[in-house]
């Protein structure tokens, strides 16, 4: 059976926390690869904060540019209106069959608030949960999600992971308005891609 990881977020922008994620994803789970899906127009953000698509777009692509089994799709970008993971991952357990099993690979703070999404029980039939935390994070709320009832038969579905890096997209949005270097927080090309663009400031 195949093993395909997806990795949704707005990628606001990518950076190597994101990277790191998916590549001990990739080996823990033995993923056969790895799917970037940078959504369209997210329910969860603040419209205001979210830089125009097709820079986010870009910015994936040059990441994961060469980087073997990582490729990137554009079925929420290419979506009208408010993008649902529950529609994608239906779109994508359609495209790829019954001999393919489906991950989600998200952080902590996207699990935490998965009851919040459309048709989140749905969800866990579609797909299987990678969850990325970051060193020393709590994990109470998470605790108190998996013992929600509906939740409960589901939550041999719901893989953690801790991860060393401790890296947030808000984080490098305010170094940059501040005029701060993150250049170790960001792959070279999304730092001359943001510079080059004037993004964030």
């Amino acid at each position: 059976m195949q093993r395909i990881g997806i990795m949704g977020g707005t990628f606001n922008p990518i950076h190597k926390g994101h990277l790191a994620l998916a590549k001990a994803a990739m080996e823990q789970f033995a993923l056969n690869k790895i799917i970037f899906v940078p959504a369209g127009m997210p329910p969860h953000k603040n419209a205001k904060e979210v830089i125009d698509k097709k820079h986010r777009y870009q910015m994936v692509k040059r990441a994961i540019k060469n980087k073997r089994n990582f490729c990137i799709s554009r079925i929420e970008l290419d979506r009208t209106g408010i993008t649902y993971a529950v529609d994608t991952f239906n779109k994508l357990a359609r495209k790829y069959g019954k001999k393919t099993k489906l991950f989600y690979i998200m952080g902590l703070d996207s699990i935490n608030e998965i009851l919040d999404w459309k048709k989140p029980l749905e969800l866990f039939s579609l797909c299987e949960f990678i969850v990325g935390t970051r060193p020393g994070t709590r994990i109470r709320t998470f605790r108190r999600l998996v013992k929600f009832p509906p939740l409960q038969k589901e939550v041999d579905k719901i893989h953690l992971m801790e991860l060393k890096e401790n890296i947030s997209s808000s984080e490098i949005r305010e170094r940059i308005k501040a005029k701060k270097s993150v250049r170790s927080l960001v792959p070279r090309v999304i730092e001359n891609y943001i510079h080059k663009y004037g993004l964030y400031k």
